[in-house]
């Protein structure tokens, strides 16, 4: 990475499939394989020559200072820890960030003696030998996690989870494994027993139930909540609180849910906000309306031609989508959803 390295960002769940695929694609054509010959001889296997990590040729340690060019913006060390403990940063997505900036054709031993030596370079004494230590321990950590099989049918996705947070505590303690991947198995479990939570409190008013889904957050997230919480996009607590709040609206006239959904979408969005999404709304909804008004008289159309050729049907067909739809563009658009709908359904069978 640049000078963006250790900086602040947003961070989301990293699911276990998805985290397996990455590595192996990474390791197999970004990095080249482990075993591939070094081009210039200058990286040693980090795994088979240094038991510490903490040595770095000096060939990289020069190249490190063109290759990670500072601009003045790094952060201390001490506040890449506060940022790593309360969730502001992801030291993980840090490293991705710095393997993308290594140079083209590096293997991934090579990548690995890079980012030492700009750790090296960039901290000193203890700040650095932390931050080597825990390089060192993700990286045993990655070549663990090849071993592991993602795709088994015999583990639900929480107890796959677990497994790996069980690799994770063969490499890192405790406190290190809270830093590296806290916010993410905070997220994990947030999300695995989300569902308990919905299910238990359904029958509650809609407002005892929003302050409770929020309290079950902050316990969940701990120290992570006002990270997570400040970097919520206001629509998506929007979409929450339409969710928690559907069962109490369902009960609702239509005049009263209309009124009520008014209410909390100008309470996120403002009144300008609200009427943006509200024409929005009925656009859709004139759509729907207008595509529901066709599809009948499509029907009726070919209950009452029954003879028709399949050419004489199409026509019949295109003229109806055009007089409803209002343009031609409109029709041959409707034409080919219907067509890919229809593929996709058949390739279902």
């Amino acid at each position: 990475m640049n000078a963006k390295y250790f900086r602040p960002f947003s961070i989301g769940l990293i699911a276990l499939i998805f985290l397996f695929v990455i590595y192996q694609f990474t390791k197999s054509n970004e990095f080249g394989s482990a075993e591939e010959e070094n081009p210039n001889d200058k990286a040693e296997s980090f795994f088979r020559t240094q038991s510490d990590g903490f040595s770095v040729d000096p060939f990289y340690l020069e190249s490190a200072k063109s290759i990670f060019s500072p601009d003045g913006q790094f952060l201390r060390f001490d506040d890449i820890l506060a940022k790593a403990k309360s969730g502001e940063l992801n030291l993980i997505s840090e490293l991705w960030n710095l393997r993308r900036q290594c140079p083209e054709g590096s293997t991934r031993e090579q990548c690995h003696e890079y980012i030492k030596a700009f750790i090296q370079n960039q901290y000193s004494g203890e700040d650095a030998k932390k931050l080597l230590n825990l390089l060192t321990n993700y990286l045993k950590y990655e070549e663990a996690m090849v071993q592991l099989d993602p795709s088994s049918k015999s583990y639900t996705n929480a107890e796959r989870y677990e497994q790996i947070k069980q690799l994770r505590r063969k490499y890192f303690s405790k406190e290190d494994a809270e830093l590296i991947f806290g916010l993410e198995e905070a997220t994990a479990d947030f999300s695995f027993n989300r569902k308990n939570f919905l299910d238990e409190t359904k029958h509650l008013k809609a407002e005892e139930r929003i302050r409770l889904y929020e309290d079950y957050r902050k316990k969940s997230f701990g120290p992570y909540y006002n990270a997570v919480a400040s970097r919520e996009p206001q629509y998506d607590k929007f979409e929450t609180e339409m969710d928690l709040r559907q069962a109490e609206l369902s009960k609702l006239s239509g005049t009263e849910r209309d009124s009520k959904e008014r209410e909390v979408r100008i309470r996120y969005f403002g009144k300008d906000g609200n009427e943006r999404m509200e024409k929005v709304l009925r656009e859709i909804k004139e759509e729907e309306e207008t595509i529901s008004k066709l599809e009948v008289e499509e029907k009726n159309l070919l209950k009452n031609n029954p003879n028709l050729s399949e050419s004489e049907k199409e026509k019949k067909l295109m003229e109806l989508r055009i007089k409803t739809l209002g343009s031609k563009e409109l029709a041959e658009e409707y034409t080919r959803r219907l067509e890919y709908e229809k593929t996709l359904k058949n390739s279902g069978n």
